[in-house]
């Protein structure tokens, strides 16, 4: 089960489900808006919001750094 444990609107969800820690990082563009989720690893798990906030920008800013943490449902 799937449980929210922090959430900053229009930037991402902190998720925890089966003992691990997702965060659903939202993308903006200008017609269409998504969302990608990236499993957290390391001292990521202990972030507060302000450090996940950062996460965040950073995972949309260098994809391709975090591409194969991706969970792709």
């Amino acid at each position: 089960m799937r449980k929210e444990i922090m959430d900053s609107p229009w930037d991402f969800t902190l998720y925890e489900e089966n003992n691990k820690k997702i965060l659903d990082v939202v993308y903006c563009n200008s017609f269409v808006d998504y969302s990608r989720k990236f499993l957290l690893q390391g001292d990521e798990l202990n972030y507060d919001f302000d450090q996940l906030k950062k996460l965040a920008e950073e995972i949309r800013n260098n994809y391709e750094n975090y591409k194969d943490r991706e969970i792709k449902e």
